[in-house]
C-alpha cells in the first residue's frame, strides 16, 4: 500500500510469520515492511519485528542491530533503557543540543536536536515481548530525518515474541 505520509500507522491486523501485529507502520513512499527474525542474529532475542524490506538483523556486541542502509538502524538490547535518566542526558547534552520531544511517554522518547545548526531526530524506547523488556535506540552517528526516526520507533514497537 502506498502512502504519501511516511510513518503513518495502518490500522488493522496483519498476519506475518505466524505473529499478529496489531498496528503496522507504513513505510515511506510505499516501501514494503516485512517481519525480521532477531533470533537469527542471536539466540538471546527470540523476537520478530517489522522493518523495511531488505533490512537485516546482525549480532552487535551482545545487542542486535536491525539495519537497512544509513537511514534505518535500530540497536536492540535485551534489557530496558532507563528512559528518565536518558531524558535528563538528552536535555543536558551541550554538543547535540536538545530542541523538543515529539514523543514523550514512560516507554519512549522521540526527539529533535541540533548539531552544528542542523536538525536531526532520534529515539529511545522499551518494549515488552515474551516476558522480556527490550530496549532500543537508533545508531548514533547518522543524521536521521523525522520520518526515519518515527519509522524506526514504530517498527521497534511492533516487537513480538516468536511463536
Amino acid at each position: 500500500m502506498k502512502t504519501s505520509q511516511p510513518g503513518v500507522w495502518l490500522l488493522g491486523l496483519i498476519l506475518a510469520a505466524g505473529t499478529a501485529f496489531a498496528l503496522v507502520p507504513a513505510a515511506p513512499q510505499g516501501e514494503k515492511l516485512v517481519p525480521v527474525d532477531l533470533s537469527k542474529a542471536s539466540d538471546s532475542f527470540p523476537v520478530i519485528m517489522m522493518a523495511p524490506e531488505g533490512a537485516a538483523a546482525t549480532e552487535d556486541f551482545g545487542n542486535v542491530l536491525v539495519k537497512k542502509g544509513d537511514g534505518f538502524q535500530v540497536e536492540i538490547s535485551s534489557s530496558a533503557k532507563d528512559i528518565e535518566s536518558l531524558k535528563k542526558e538528552i536535555k543536558a547534552n551541550t554538543l547535540n543540543k536538545f530542541k523538543a520531544f515529539l514523543v514523550e511517554t514512560a516507554d519512549a522518547l522521540l526527539y529533535e536536536s541540533t548539531l552544528m545548526g542542523k536538525s536531526e531526530f532520534h529515539f529511545v524506547a522499551n518494549m515488552k515481548a515474551g516476558g522480556t523488556t527490550y530496549g532500543a535506540e537508533d545508531t548514533k552517528g547518522p543524521v536521521y530525518s523525522r520520518a526515519a526516526a518515527e519509522l524506526m520507533l514504530k517498527c521497534f514497537q511492533t516487537l513480538k515474541a516468536k511463536s
